[in-house]
């Protein structure tokens, strides 16, 4: 294909009008991924409040998905008394025993390349100091937030990184707890998916109030937490296509001021 043929739909690659791969043009953004190309072995960790349940991550509070992710929910309780039961789980999450240089030392004799790390899964749950968010592991309702390494991504990146290892933040486009994405007496109700309390074309002051809270969780992430190598996106329904545009692409590139080399997935 051409390269004048070539279309970059607001800076994401992935998506072109011809359906083709359009590989970024960005020096350092090329040879970082030349770097990334011979990786090969990660350490993949989800690991939050719900770990105390022993439930699969976020899922479980959205009744869309309920079918399948609350089969571990063995007490009696409703739709209703589980999610909330599950929202204050950051009020008993204490993992005293953390220890991040012994993980990393770990990881580097296990023959691991790159962490990939749960910054915030779709619940909201940050597992970093954020400054935009209470729902966090250093908010004064998680006992854990005295500790001396409450600020778990934070150390957790600098531990890995003195090992050599790669860091991949993992990052849900989704927030599951923060009012401008799931705003409470909406016209969804009590009857929660996995989009938005309402239609963002409808609402598109409180949509662009998600959409600034997310670009500054990002530039947070890159600006006060050391060199990310890959920033990994979940949460694929928020997206242009689903009227959920949170103009990734250009979040992205106010993070590459920042990080010019940073691979976004």
């Amino acid at each position: 294909m051409a390269q004048d043929e070539q279309v970059v739909e607001q800076g994401v690659h992935t998506y072109s009008k011809v359906d083709h791969y359009v590989p970024p043009v960005e020096p350092k953004v090329v040879q970082h991924l030349e770097w990334f190309q011979d990786q090969k072995l990660a350490l993949m960790m989800h690991w939050g409040p719900y770990s105390q349940l022993g439930l699969v991550e976020s899922w479980a509070l959205s009744d869309q998905d309920a079918e399948w992710s609350r089969h571990g929910v063995d007490w009696g309780v409703t739709n209703k008394e589980f999610k909330e039961q599950y929202k204050n789980l950051n009020k008993t999450f204490n993992p005293i025993r953390f220890q991040p240089d012994e993980w990393a030392k770990l990881a580097k004799e296990g023959g691991f390349k790159y962490l990939i790390f749960t910054t915030k899964h779709h619940d909201g749950f940050c597992m970093w100091d954020t400054q935009y968010s209470d729902y966090k592991i250093t908010g004064e309702d998680c006992p854990f937030h005295t500790h001396h390494y409450a600020d778990i991504c934070g150390h957790l990146f600098e531990a890995f990184r003195r090992q050599g290892i790669g860091i991949v933040a993992y990052f849900s486009k989704a927030d599951w707890h923060v009012p401008s994405y799931w705003a409470p007496h909406m016209e969804r109700g009590d009857f929660t998916w996995r989009g938005p309390s309402y239609k963002p074309e409808e609402h598109k002051d409180l949509w662009e109030e998600f959409v600034q809270f997310t670009h500054n969780q990002l530039l947070e992430l890159c600006t006060r937490y050391g060199k990310i190598d890959v920033l990994w996106f979940d949460a694929g329904w928020v997206c242009e296509q689903s009227g959920q545009d949170i103009r990734l692409g250009e979040a992205v590139d106010k993070v590459r001021k920042i990080q010019p080399w940073i691979i976004s997935a």
